[in-house]
């Protein structure tokens, strides 16, 4: 607070008074909002730990609205970041060994901005004209200010509405739906078709008309939203995109599903959206699928980053786009919320004998019913010679084919199988529906606090890579016994 002199050069007492009063209401708010900066982060790293380096009374912020009251640093260990909020400094960290990305680095950055901005609405004159950061929730704000649209309101606006049409039904079925928000000032695939003067506003009003659920489902049809937030027409996502932009996205980083959403945001600033028949809110930008909303938070996907991570993991293999092949069914799998486990092998000569029992295994003629070998080990994973033998005749299905032969559909069908998926880097399928072999002293303390398809892929994971699709839409990484990223 800047206390000013009277003109004769004397202290203003009045103004000092004021001035002390506004601080101990300030303090109190200052200690709000580190609260709120701790659960802000904690909705969008659940696994991230906040910690402070130092204890400072000091409340100390900038009144004039000249400085941000946070700095965000380096963490001295390189995994995490520093920050300094209202002049008391924590560290923030994954938990997991792997450091924070440069997109997870920015998304830190952007909450912390996105806070600062509504703390200074409520004491800086000049921001005091905003009082829609207090209308939507917080988490909105923060998805939007990361995306940079050209109206960052309508983000926040198109959110709300479609989380609120997630508590609608049509027909005894859930309501899926999509919008598109344009980032240019008109349409680009109809640049003469103008937004009529009697539109309506894109917001949660819609949500009330029963017919306004029924004109797009979010997959094949999207609402267009103009840079004013008023809904201009609904379109066909497939062919707008193609309209719109010619170049492919990344294919492996997409689901197939979305390839034509990621596609109509690769350039022009455009945003979309789609509530899927999941209930769960995807965000498309910059041509990725970059957000999803499920179990009531926020998670930024950064594919791109992951499946780099993934790609290194597994190494120089043959094909050369093997990496890329498993990658996409895993997405594609998990979007289809079908859970599987794909294993890559790195020294199958080493290892897949120790992980992978003679019934499961495609190559092994020790496989076949009646064998003594096979007896033994279907007895191990209660599996009968009759069912052993069922195996044997569903491995001839796919006996001497690597990967790079399949169809992509045909792929994701042999994972969705219970069991395991086993290649190497030549990509040769080594096993599929095959139930790993755990040793028990692991088995017992993991399955305390996992389930079975997780303390597998945990074991796995010392042998070569892992992906695990659960059946709940989670993709994640494993590898040296542990998680490496989730998406």
């Amino acid at each position: 607070m800047i206390v000013r002199d009277r003109h004769d050069g004397s202290i203003d007492n009045a103004a000092i008074s004021a001035g002390d009063a506004t601080k101990g209401r300030a303090s109190k708010v200052i200690g709000l909002y580190q609260i709120m900066l701790k659960r802000v982060l904690e909705h969008f790293f659940p696994e991230g730990r906040l910690d402070p380096a130092e204890d400072r009374s000091s409340i100390e912020f900038d009144w004039g609205g000249r400085r941000a009251n946070f700095v965000i640093g380096e963490d001295p260990d390189g995994l995490g970041v520093s920050i300094e909020w209202f002049r008391s400094r924590y560290f923030f960290r994954p938990t997991s060994p792997t450091p924070f990305s440069a997109s997870e680095r920015r998304l830190i950055q952007v909450a912390a901005h996105v806070l600062d901005a509504r703390f200074r609405t409520m004491f800086d004159l000049g921001t005091a004209t905003r009082p829609e950061l207090f209308h939507y929730a917080v988490e909105d704000f923060v998805v939007g200010e990361f995306l940079s649209p050209p109206n960052l309101l309508r983000v926040p606006i198109a959110l709300e509405t479609l989380r609120v049409a997630a508590l609608s039904t049509y027909e005894a079925r859930r309501v899926s739906t999509g919008v598109m928000l344009l980032g240019t000032t008109h349409d680009p695939s109809f640049p003469r078709h103008g937004v009529p003067e009697s539109a309506t506003p894109f917001d949660i009003r819609l949500s009330s008309l029963k017919s306004f659920h029924r004109l797009c489902d979010g997959l094949r049809t999207l609402f267009l939203v103009n840079r004013d937030g008023m809904l201009g027409s609904v379109v066909d996502v497939e062919r707008w995109s193609r309209r719109v932009e010619f170049d492919e996205p990344n294919i492996a980083c997409c689901p197939r599903i979305y390839a034509h959403h990621s596609r109509a945001t690769l350039s022009g600033q455009h945003i979309g959206m789609v509530l899927t028949p999941w209930q769960e809110i995807k965000v498309f930008a910059g041509g990725q699928l970059a957000f999803a909303f499920s179990d009531a938070r926020w998670r930024l996907l950064d594919i791109p980053a992951k499946f780099a991570v993934w790609k290194q993991a597994a190494g120089e293999t043959t094909p050369s786009d093997l990496a890329d092949r498993i990658f996409h069914a895993a997405l594609n799998l998990s979007e289809d919320h079908i859970g599987a486990l794909i294993v890559v092998l790195r020294d199958p000569e080493h290892s897949f004998t120790r992980l992978v029992a003679p019934g499961d295994r495609i190559h092994d003629g020790a496989a076949r019913a009646g064998d003594d070998d096979a007896e033994q080990e279907g007895g191990f994973h209660g599996f009968s010679s009759q069912q052993i033998a069922g195996k044997h005749l569903l491995h001839q299905l796919v006996r001497d084919q690597n990967i790079d032969d399949m169809d992509p559909a045909v792929l994701e069908a042999l994972a969705g199988v219970d069991g395991a998926v086993v290649t190497d880097r030549r990509g040769r399928l080594l096993s599929f529906g095959a139930i790993l072999r755990i040793p028990p002293e692991t088995m017992l303390p993991a399955r305390a606090v996992e389930g079975a398809r997780t303390t597998a892929s945990l074991v796995a994971s010392f042998y070569g890579p892992v992906l695990k699709v659960s059946e709940d839409g989670f993709l994640t990484m494993y590898l040296g016994g542990r998680r490496i990223w989730e998406i």
